[in-house]
């Protein structure tokens, strides 16, 4: 049926009408979406490359710097690809017609016309090789064009062109090939990337193909000479030059992969503000290399004793960014050296202990302060919590620097139970030490100062930065568009520096530490052990001013090593980490701050030398914390050490083991011999209780409140108290026993010739120092009361089953 011509105008009109604003809506564009969006090149501080992270396609792709685009490779792209790019308005209609004509003379295609644009348009929006998606191609190519200008189109194509390999751009391109950025390539180099595209999977370098890659090269070298590009002294040279592969033995390029733990975290931290295709870390690469070959030095030692696998990072104090950071000896499956020790949480140890020490010279205590450093059993809401030290021996009365200094377990829970755990677990949260914030204090009780709360080596390590940074505790910094944030003060600049003078003294640290090399190095670091239980865990973190290494051994899997420690595991490690980063020089000291002064003190009292006083040392205090009152140890002409009452049990074992020294207690005859068999003969002076039990007609109320009515002197503070059993102690007897034997452990404020030990209301001994009753209980609930001459004293429950 034949239409009339104006209805047949009509339809030709409606088709292009049609046609048009098909073509309009699918041959729109987002300039944003030109530019790709390539996986983030991870340089180091110097700019060294430690990894380049595929897109989301798994392209290697990094993006041309800003400027002038790298001219060599702009001739040779141009002239092998679109020689008439800077002319046509973004389709080529002479090398469409050309193209057609060969086609259709070999009925079948055997040269293509798509322009530089043409290809940016169809690498940004993919689809099928068909004439519509062509024709679409074409549209949007005119589009890009009237929107954009040349140079601009170039540097797109440019950063999303293929070269084998899933490499996309020439910057990847030429940084795996030839080992450096495209701005310095040279002819040759430009024109063997330019000869990629055609085929990009055949034609790659390292292929099967490499003459016909060789032979395009060669090709596109004469059209960079004919079109003017470059000159016959050019040519000659390219020609000549020899291709020289990066890489060892011409093997498929790789991409650096350097510092595999550290480049996870820097990658995972929020807040960087420069952009994700190029990130530039804090890390010092040349340093990085050293550190982990330092750490593998250690490996065969430690695999024999246990230990599979170490960390260690490295922090600037100055800048708080990570140098350098080891998370296992080998980023692999080895020992599960994907994993990274340190990222992990672990138990830390005593390594908390300094931050204790600083928070109670903040309220008041004085660095010469002595601690008690003797057995002490605690009540806890998990059972009862008998600490012990590393060397399983009790140190009596021990200066605060030395217990500090020898990392005592005994004395920093004395001194964390006279602190306070909630406010020092307010300490170690402002620290971020607290990984938990769902437990609270009572969760970790006493136990926060030896390791309770599990932390990791970078958050220990940004912990010991703040006190070499004067108590000002930063956040790590792991890129350099990071900025430095305000910080937040958590100790005083005097306690940090007495702290960090402490740890740097190897006099304080002698008694326990004397015999290991590691922690004696011949310049001073301020250093810290520290051991996690059935020695899983080994730590060390050695500062100065400068710098902070923090070093963790042990198993991934959690298995025990075998007896390692702090000091034997992981103290040489930091020891030659340190090397690496002072060589031969010193670092640099500590700096005293304004309100810290220094004093002569007594040597064992801590107090004002007195004549007596025969070994004195120098302390530093916080202005107003020296001590006024002149040494109580010492008398002239004696040549005694005078313990107050509360060492008697700790000098009665030292006594049994012939181990007193000149060490005596106040009050008392300085004939230890003498002294204790009294002691012992008055705890068994009467009979003990078998079975018995007599009432005092107190009510069955708090064990507290009943001693209150029997003693009506308690609230003043008892002179005795009970130190074993504690309150509402339970004890199993063994099948066929029918009474529990218990020493019965009494503890004396000031000294008291006799204390009587009540059972059941029924006194069943006097004893004298050391204050310690063997008694016999049988089955069912005891009431123990220990009660001084003047009618004060103190009582436990306990129950035998």
């Amino acid at each position: 049926m034949r239409f009339p011509k104006k209805i047949r105008w009509l339809l030709l009109a409606a088709v292009v009408t049609l046609t048009g604003l098909y073509l309009e809506a699918a041959t729109r564009f987002d300039a944003a979406a030109l530019a790709p969006v390539p996986g983030p090149l991870v340089l180091d501080r110097h700019g060294e490359i430690l990894r380049l992270v595929p897109d989301s396609q798994g392209r290697k792709a990094v993006r041309l710097p800003g400027g002038p685009l790298p001219a060599n490779v702009v001739a040779a792209f141009v002239a092998a690809e679109d020689r008439r790019f800077w002319e046509h308005p973004g389709v080529d209609v002479l090398a469409v017609v050309r193209a057609a004509g060969q086609n259709l003379a070999a009925w079948r295609i055997v040269s293509g016309a798509s322009t530089i644009t043409q290809q940016l348009a169809r690498l940004t929006y993919p689809g099928p090789r068909t004439y519509r998606r062509k024709l679409v191609e074409m549209v949007r190519s005119l589009r890009i064009e009237r929107a954009l200008g040349k140079e601009e189109i170039l540097r797109h194509y440019l950063d999303r062109v293929p070269l084998g390999y899933n490499l996309a751009g020439v910057e990847s391109a030429a940084l795996a090939y030839f080992g450096q950025p495209a701005a310095r390539l040279t002819v040759s180099q430009a024109a063997l990337l330019a000869a990629l595209p055609k085929a990009p999977s055949a034609l790659r370098p390292h292929g099967p193909r490499h003459a016909r890659l060789l032979e395009r090269q060669r090709w596109i070298l004469g059209r960079m000479a004919s079109l003017g590009l470059i000159d016959s002294q050019e040519l000659e040279t390219a020609r000549a030059e020899p291709l020289v592969f990066h890489g060892v033995g011409g093997a498929k390029p790789v991409f650096p992969f350097e510092a595999p733990h550290f480049v996870q975290q820097a990658l995972s931290r929020p807040g960087a503000t420069g952009p994700r295709s190029l990130v530039r870390t804090t890390l010092d690469l040349s340093l990085q290399r050293r550190v982990e070959a330092a750490v593998r030095s250690h490996r065969n030692r430690l695999l024999k004793a246990g230990a599979s696998q170490a960390a260690c990072v490295v922090v600037n104090n100055r800048t708080l960014e990570v140098s350098a950071l080891v998370g296992s000896y080998a980023y692999g499956p080895r020992h599960q050296g994907f994993n990274s020790g340190a990222a992990a949480l672990r138990s830390p140890g005593s390594t908390l202990k300094p931050f204790l020490y600083a928070q109670a010279l903040d309220q008041g205590f004085s660095s010469a302060a002595v601690l008690e450093d003797v057995e002490r059993r605690y009540r806890t809401p998990w059972g009862e919590f008998l600490p012990a030290n590393f060397d399983r021996a009790a140190h009596g009365p021990v200066p605060l620097r030395e217990a500090l200094g020898n990392s005592l377990n005994l004395s920093a829970v004395n001194l964390l139970n006279a602190v306070g755990f909630e406010s020092f677990y307010g300490t170690l949260k402002n620290l971020k030490l607290i990984n938990h914030p769902d437990r609270s204090s009572a969760h970790y009780g006493l136990g926060l100062v030896v390791g309770n709360p599990e932390v990791t080596l970078m958050q220990l390590a940004a912990a010991y930065a703040c006190l070499a940074n004067g108590g000002v505790f930063h956040n790590l910094r792991w890129r350099l568009d990071e900025p430095l944030d305000t910080g937040v003060r958590v100790f005083s600049p005097q306690a940090a520096f007495i702290v960090s003078d402490i740890l740097a003294d190897p006099l304080a640290r002698w008694r326990v530490f004397g015999g290991s090399l590691a922690m004696n190095e011949p310049y001073r670091l301020a250093a810290k052990t520290g051991t996690s239980t059935k020695y899983r865990d080994c730590w060390c973190v050695a500062y100065s001013p400068e710098y902070t290494i923090a070093v963790w051994v042990g198993n991934f899997t959690g298995r025990p090593t075998a007896d390692l420690s702090g000091a034997t595991a992981a103290a040489p490690i930091a020891a030659d980490v340190g090397r690496e980063l002072f060589g031969g020089s010193s670092p640099a000291p500590f700096i005293r701050p304004e309100g810290v002064v220094s004093a002569s003190v007594c040597a064992f009292s801590g107090l004002l030398p007195a004549r007596g006083c025969s070994h004195l040392r120098q302390e530093f205090f916080l202005s107003g914390t020296e001590p006024a009152q002149s040494c109580t140890y010492h008398q002239s002409r004696e040549p005694w050490h005078h313990l107050a009452s509360p060492y008697a049990g700790w000098l009665g074992q030292r006594h049994r083991v012939g181990g007193a020294g000149r060490f005596r207690l106040a009050g008392f005859d300085e004939s230890l011999a003498q002294l204790f068999t009294d002691g012992e003969e008055d705890a068994a002076a009467l009979p003990h209780p078998v079975g018995k039990r007599v009432t005092l007609g107190l009510a069955a109320a708090d064990h507290r409140a009943q001693s209150r009515a029997r003693f009506p002197a308690l609230d003043q503070g008892p002179a005795a108290t009970i130190q074993y059993p504690l309150n509402e102690d339970r004890f199993l007897l063994q099948p066929a026993e029918e009474e529990l034997r218990l020493t019965v452990k009494i503890v004396c404020q000031v000294p008291l010739k006799k204390v009587s030990l009540i059972i059941d209301g029924q006194e069943v001994a006097s004893a004298g120092p050391p204050y310690e009753v063997a008694v016999e209980l049988g089955r069912g609930r005891h009431r123990l009361m220990a009660v001084a001459p003047d009618g004060i004293g103190d009582s436990v429950t306990v129950v035998v089953q």
